[in-house]
């Protein structure tokens, strides 16, 4: 039997196409208030725009300059809102912005972005922000170049530990509150009726069957691609084109600094130098992009283009081509907006309510760390369109598997005291911390696993903390399928320094067992995360 066929025979009220931070968010939201939800994915969750982000969650200061004070805003209480919720994947992350003499990033410019950032975070629990004598500045990061430095911005905003943690917690949440969630489904037609739209074509890329899914609401999630869907739906309310696909890349250089590094460029763009696990991720580019989302890597020029800037600001040897370990690239999928350069774009998010009925739903301009408020206003509409009333609950519901009530603040570092575990489990500290980043409070669902399997303790990869329980985990309650999922979306293995090349024939060998692959599929698998890695180090080469 299909895993698909539980659909059959059944009108959910909604269904969502995208299983990136938005389509997750936006199926958390309608199944804790009662919704019956169904999202498809044709990759894996958060394998397209979400997990190819800079990996903060933040307010967003240089969208002052643009005016953009409602974004900003909303961008700066969601931080601390998911900081509360996510505090195992969430961390405070300080910056400096380096101001030089002659430079279009300019003191006064710099004070007066800072001082209004400081003003428009609600609660204020942290150091306040300010502008620091150069001195000041070398002292916090040596390697920042001093030539004509006149100050500094000081300032916080958090580091995204995973991107694709974050986006997986609100997929298996919303599962646990009766969503279905589905991986490796393609949507290929729009069904429509004598009433309109009434559902979805989809074939299950896993097994090739098509099957019909009806649903009275359609939120087209679908990122880079959702002009695509809105075509097949022959929607063209507002106009043909919603969105402008821009392309951005990041670097992963060995650790260059320890706050993060906030930096403008000669042509007036803003490249972030961020402290990510053993690596300085660098980034990003801001370029137009029509080619096909699904073929996409950092090009040689695109590397030499941040690195260049890059030494402007650190002029550091290590700062070359030859020491970037691996590159990845990303696709926005902004609000259309004729005649602004890429980066003069709006984040925005924005909800277009098109079909008859006003039952299609599309989302643009999706910005990760607004995922959340973006989610409550599309439920919000959805459930309108339903003819209910419930109120959304996912300011509040924690999201590290346990979907509790946080009234404070969840206190990772009590969780991080794993002295006792030790003890009890014979894990290395560095193993504990890692489910602990991983899981929040629910890592103790994967000691108990440790503790069941005669090796569930031991490491996955001699260059890496996994252990063999996350592999068992991730199959039995993590809805992964490929062993690309595994390595590089359930753990870090895949975006370590040696990108799982080390033990993907291991694991592949134990994810086989598991799932029951044959050696043909076995062999898939691995060449399929092979071409995954080389295409990261495609630029050498393009």
């Amino acid at each position: 039997m299909s895993r698909l066929s539980v659909l059959e025979d059944r009108r959910f009220d909604a269904l969502i196409i995208g299983g990136g931070m938005a389509g997750a968010g936006v199926a958390r939201d309608l199944a804790l208030r009662g919704a019956s939800v169904v999202l498809f994915e044709k990759g894996d969750f958060a394998s397209g725009t979400t997990g190819r982000s800079s990996k903060l969650i933040h307010g967003g200061l240089r969208y002052l300059e643009l005016f953009d004070f409602g974004l900003v805003r909303e961008s700066l209480r969601e931080r601390e809102t998911l900081g509360r919720l996510a505090p195992h994947l969430i961390r405070p992350l300080p910056f400096l912005i380096p101001i030089y003499r002659g430079s279009p990033l300019g003191l006064i410019k710099v004070r007066i972005g800072l001082t209004l950032y400081d003003w428009l975070t609600p609660g204020k629990p942290r150091e306040r922000y300010r502008v620091i004598p150069p001195e000041a500045a070398l002292a916090l990061e040596s390697e920042i170049r001093g030539e004509d430095l006149s100050a500094a911005g000081y300032y916080f905003d958090d580091l995204l530990l995973s991107p694709e943690r974050l986006c997986l917690e609100n997929v298996l949440s919303a599962c646990r509150h009766g969503a279905r969630a589905f991986n490796y489904v393609e949507v290929e037609d729009i069904l429509t009726g004598p009433k309109g739209i009434e559902g979805l074509r989809v074939r299950d890329l896993l097994t090739d069957q098509v099957h019909a899914v009806r649903g009275q609401v359609i939120v087209n999630a679908a990122g880079p691609w959702v002009d695509r869907i809105r075509r097949l739906a022959g929607i063209s309310d507002r106009r043909s084109q919603v969105i402008r696909t821009t392309k951005g890349i990041h670097c992963l250089l060995p650790r260059l600094t320890e706050h993060a590094v906030y930096m403008g460029t000669k042509d007036e763009r803003m490249i972030f130098v961020i402290p990510w696990r053993e690596f300085s991720l660098v980034g990003t580019t801001d370029t137009d992009f029509d080619g096909d989302p699904d073929r996409l890597w950092a090009t040689r020029d695109e590397v030499a283009y941040l690195l260049g800037e890059l030494r402007r600001v650190l002029p550091d040897p290590r700062v070359a081509a030859a020491n970037v370990l691996y590159t990845y690239a990303g696709i926005r999928p902004l609000t259309y907006e004729a005649g602004k350069s890429p980066s003069k774009v709006s984040r925005q998010h924005r909800v277009w309510v098109e079909g008859p009925g006003g039952t299609f739903l599309t989302i643009t301009g999706t910005k990760l760390t607004c995922f959340r408020s973006l989610a409550e206003k599309v439920g919000d509409l959805v459930m309108e369109r339903l003819g209910r009333r419930a109120r959304s609950s996912t300011a509040w519901l924690s999201l590290d598997g346990q979907d509790e009530r946080v009234r404070g603040s969840l206190e990772v570092r009590a969780w991080m005291d794993v002295s006792g575990e030790m003890a009890a489990t014979g894990l290395g500290r560095d193993s504990l911390e890692r489910l602990v980043e991983t899981y929040g409070r629910s890592y103790v669902r994967v000691l108990d696993l440790a503790r069941k399997l005669p090796d569930g303790g031991a490491r996955l990869c001699s260059r890496n903390p996994e252990i063999v329980a996350q592999l068992y985990y991730a199959v039995a309650e993590e809805l992964t399928v490929s062993l690309g999922d595994f390595l590089l979306r359930r753990t870090g293995i895949g975006t370590s320094s040696c990108q799982g090349l080390d033990c993907a024939l291991s694991i592949a060998a134990r994810m086989g067992d598991l799932l029951g692959w044959n050696s043909r599929r076995r062999e898939a698998e691995l060449s399929a995360y092979h071409h995954t890695v080389a295409r990261s180090r495609r630029f050498r080469d393009s």
